[in-house]
């Protein structure tokens, strides 16, 4: 079923829709977002209802969340907010234990993936729309930073994803808001696609494409649109494992309509799409079913979601012990601390 590639964003709190979403549409993945509660016991709340929806339905639901610290932090306001990647760039030891903070809580909080760590190089100031989220000024640091960070997440069972391919340090365009065209792929090739190529070699299971028009590889096509992007993965870095758009209530939207889009996403070779919930979806995914249901890339998909589910013994198993807040906060405090010190 076509719907089981659709991670769906919370943009409501309307219990209803998400019981549609689940047991009616079987949609196979749901974001989480801070608005979507105002505690830490809410937000368990709602995971646990999410899984026992999908326990109804009968079959295994994926949980995710952007988590990864400072500007993109999406827990609960009781847990203490890390400090960016990059203040830490220069201490492995620090950012290691970044990312095992962050996974800690994400697993005995029963969220199985986190659309984290960011492999774009820095090339522009911290508050650009990548900026702190790097890990390095370079593919030489990033790489050395990034490879590590991922098994701390790995360790604790949960999938990270890692993102913008092919690198959204490329250009100072948000792609939130546009579409920014990449000219120079011998930067590109050279540089930025190395974190990618050394992760794929890692063994990373999710790699999330960018919203990007690279007229060497695709001219007329976002690369997150586009076969020709799924055959440079496959063919000429050897990655086998899933591939999915980002969000795509993004930039990309001034180009198509919500539901051409999903079908875009789908036929071009995508295993996953990410989309929040918006009003016509239930529409769109009863029109896109009947014009997908005999899909090769939806068998695919549908597949490989399945082995990634096996792999890291993912469950709609409710979440009963709760997370010692006070303990993580302190080591969150400890943490940015050695941060704070060394920026003086």
């Amino acid at each position: 079923m076509f719907s089981r590639m659709l991670f769906v964003g919370l943009s409501t709190n309307d219990l209803e829709i998400i019981k549609k979403l689940i047991l009616e549409y079987h949609v196979g993945g749901i974001t989480l977002y801070k608005k979507n509660y105002r505690s830490y016991e809410e937000m368990l709340n709602l995971i646990n209802y999410i899984y026992e929806l999908a326990n109804k339905s009968g079959y295994v639901i994926l949980i995710g969340i952007d988590e990864e610290g400072y500007r993109v932090n999406r827990l609960p306001n009781e847990i203490h907010n890390l400090k960016s990647p990059y203040s830490f760039h220069q201490d492995i030891n620090s950012l290691m234990k970044h990312g095992n903070l962050i996974a800690s809580i994400l697993s005995q909080s029963g969220i199985h993936v986190n659309f984290a760590p960011v492999l774009d190089i820095k090339r522009f100031p911290d508050n650009h729309a990548i900026g702190d989220r790097c890990f390095g000024d370079s593919a030489d640091e990033v790489i050395k930073n990034t490879i590590p960070y991922i098994q701390e997440f790995k360790k604790l069972n949960v999938v990270p994803v890692i993102k913008h391919f092919p690198g959204h340090g490329a250009t100072k365009i948000n792609t939130h808001y546009m579409i920014p065209i990449i000219w120079n792929t011998k930067k590109l090739f050279n540089e930025d696609i190395m974190p990618f190529k050394c992760a794929i070699k890692s063994d990373i299971d999710i790699i999330m494409v960018g919203h990007f028009f690279i007229p060497k590889i695709s001219f007329f096509t976002p690369l997150s649109l586009s076969k020709k992007a799924k055959s440079l993965l496959k063919d000429k870095l050897g990655y086998q494992n899933i591939i999915m758009t980002d969000d795509l209530m993004m930039g990309i939207l001034k180009l198509w309509n919500k539901k051409n889009l999903i079908k875009k996403a789908v036929l071009s070779g995508n295993h996953i799409i990410m989309i929040k919930y918006y009003q016509n979806l239930f529409k769109d995914i009863e029109k896109l079913q009947k014009k997908l249901k005999d899909s090769k890339q939806v068998e695919e998909a549908i597949s490989k979601i399945e082995h990634l589910i096996i792999k890291y013994n993912i469950s709609n198993k409710k979440v009963t012990k709760t997370l010692n807040i006070d303990k993580i906060n302190k080591e969150i405090d400890i943490l940015n601390e050695k941060a704070n010190k060394s920026s003086k």
